[in-house]
């Protein structure tokens, strides 16, 4: 037992010093991810912003005015253009000189003073940009209700009944704070990959596979060796990325940096078991970084990151599950933006450990058949 132990660290040992023997090596593995941390901080976000505004206004009177002013004084719209025909706004929207046209009609001041008839303005969208015109429209017609209007469609119900809304776990709803703690997962995930999926691979093509094969070391002891070594780098990664977005990003964490570090220590088991998979079945490095491309887009798209798992067929639903980057960042979210309870932490943590504990024996019997 202690002779494995022995030979394993001495596995462990030798990954490090190819991974940290030189200035390139080191600056690839931790400037990178630091690097892609603030520039997807910054470039990648959910939140309508910057809006040109197109406006077409038909109405003389005091309550038009008075709706614009609302629309101007709101800090997402960046400008506001005026047009004076439908011709104007359709070729301004076209040509992309405007993401969103609002359209007041000639009689909008006499229905808003009528106790009988319902004033009503129209909104063009610019489809083109789907999730971007469901945001904006979700934002013009909170303004038209605080103005104290209706829109086409409301019903007289909606709007009678007054709401109050609470926000759970992320209250002013900034999207930063649900971003970023899924931008450590796939920090973690890229890191963790490329570590493992050159490992095995890298020995082949340098000529030192041979050298592992005539060692006293077992193929389990020299798998193992493998995946410490690269579990230990992607884990030194993660804290500093993980430093940055609590203390530099100010992101608040609500639940214990100790179980999101356990929980991070098993889902990058499994991430890099399934890499020396790759890396097994790869005869050069080129090989096993195509493979890990093969890997990393699907499981990134099924693991909830920009659509929820819920919105897909039941099908790909059940196919998820066995894709570990869904589960840890379910962990992650739940971890930064709540303090999550054992009994929601359990089937998360079970699950990462199956799939694990599969794909390192998985990865333990592909490099004993490719020994052959």
């Amino acid at each position: 037992m202690l002779g494995s132990i022995r030979r394993v660290w001495r596995i462990v040992a030798k990954e490090f010093q190819i991974s940290f023997g030189s200035k390139k090596t080191r600056i690839v593995l931790l400037f990178p991810p630091v690097m892609q941390l603030i520039i997807f901080a910054a470039a990648v976000t959910l939140e309508v912003q910057n809006v040109r505004l197109g406006v077409y206004c038909l109405d003389s009177g005091v309550e038009g005015a008075s709706l614009l002013k609302s629309f101007s004084t709101r800090p997402i719209f960046k400008e506001t253009r005026y047009f004076h025909s439908h011709s104007e706004l359709k070729s301004a929207i076209e040509n992309r000189e405007i993401f969103a046209a609002l359209i007041i009609p000639e009689d909008f001041s006499q229905k808003r003073l009528s106790p009988r008839e319902t004033a009503e303005v129209q909104l063009l969208l610019d489809g083109r940009r789907a999730n971007a015109s469901a945001i904006l429209g979700g934002y013009v017609a909170a303004i038209l209700q605080n103005y104290g209007m209706r829109t086409t469609t409301r019903s007289d119900d909606a709007l009678a009944t007054g709401i109050v809304s609470r926000r759970w776990f992320n209250p002013n709803l900034l999207a930063h704070d649900a971003f970023m703690p899924c931008l450590i997962c796939l920090l973690a995930t890229t890191v963790g990959m490329i570590v493992s999926t050159l490992s095995i691979a890298r020995e082949r093509e340098t000529g030192t596979f041979e050298q592992l094969l005539v060692s006293p070391a077992t193929p389990m002891e020299i798998v193992l060796g493998k995946a410490i070594s690269a579990v230990m780098l992607a884990t030194l990664s993660v804290c500093i990325v993980t430093a940055i977005v609590i203390l530099g990003f100010r992101v608040p964490f609500q639940g214990s940096l100790w179980v999101l570090l356990a929980t991070m220590l098993l889902y990058l088991t499994s991430v890099v078991s399934v890499g020396l998979m790759i890396s097994a079945l790869s005869t050069t490095q080129q090989q096993a970084t195509l493979g890990m491309f093969l890997f990393l887009p699907p499981a990134i798209m099924l693991s909830g990151f920009a659509t929820p798992v819920e919105n897909m067929p039941l099908w790909l639903q059940n196919f998820t599950v066995i894709n570990p980057v869904r589960w840890e960042m379910k962990l992650a979210r739940g971890l930064f933006l709540r303090d999550m309870s054992f009994e929601a932490i359990a089937p998360c943590v079970a699950a990462l450990a199956i799939i694990a504990i599969f794909s390192f024996f998985a990865a333990v019997y592909m490099f004993k058949r490719r020994m052959k």
